[in-house]
């Protein structure tokens, strides 16, 4: 796989979540981010070739490479470890994807959990597009999410959810509990009705005008990340 511009390429080389084969750096780059690109490549005794603007072309297909690629392995996935988690069921744009785990890492959410599919063909992109936050955050891809929810629950986490509906409470109105873990769906099937049975408190999102549709899933997790995080820092 190949990641292109910086950002990307120095997330993949500080959070060791996946082996890199080899980076590709513009010869004539000689910026302070560059030089310290090629410090920590050195460091790490990764192996890295200089080589001509001109010559990116026979290893990408566009120019969003700034004068930088690195080949990588396929990530590696993690344990979660303690704090807050999330769970994105059924966010199949890879840019929305990357967006919420960009904004979840934002405001200090380190765990997010996936659904079992394959993210190969993708990671490119999530990569790039969250700003190499998808590299920073602990990724776990369920194998039986039911089962890692009642898990977490033996834990200690208060399971919530967004939903519209008279069993649903203002979440700005709410204190959440110390230990959460929150199921996020996406805008087409939103959360299943076996998950949503393991939720201790449905939230929903009031609006400020007479708006009838609800937000789409990067915009509810702004929502939720920024109240969770205006919560935890006091």
């Amino acid at each position: 796989m190949i990641v292109e511009g910086a950002i990307g390429v120095k997330a993949c080389i500080n959070n060791s979540k996946r082996d890199i084969d080899i980076v590709y750096i513009d010869a004539h780059k000689k910026t302070k981010d560059f030089n310290y690109i090629r410090k920590i490549i050195k460091e790490k005794n990764i192996t890295y070739k200089e080589i001509k603007s001109d010559d990116f072309i026979n290893i990408t297909n566009g120019k969003s490479h700034g004068g930088i690629v690195a080949m990588v392995k396929e990530r590696r996935y993690d344990e979660l470890t303690d704090g807050d988690i999330f769970y994105l069921d059924g966010i199949e744009d890879p840019f929305n994807l990357a967006y919420i785990i960009r904004t979840l890492y934002a405001f200090g959410i380190k765990n997010i959990i996936l659904p079992k599919r394959d993210y190969s063909n993708m990671e490119g992109q999530l990569i790039k597009s969250s700003a190499g936050a998808y590299e920073m955050v602990n990724i776990k891809i369920a194998e039986d999410i039911i089962k890692d929810i009642k898990d977490l629950k033996n834990k200690g986490y208060l399971a919530y959810a967004l939903k519209r509906g008279d069993d649903a409470k203002d979440i700005f109105n709410t204190k959440f509990a110390d230990k959460c873990v929150f199921l996020l769906g996406g805008e087409k099937r939103g959360i299943s009705n076996s998950l949503l049975e393991l939720c201790d408190e449905f939230l929903y999102i009031p609006y400020g005008s007479d708006f009838r549709n609800s937000l789409n899933a990067a915009a509810a997790a702004d929502v939720v990340a920024t109240l969770l995080f205006s919560q935890r820092r006091k």
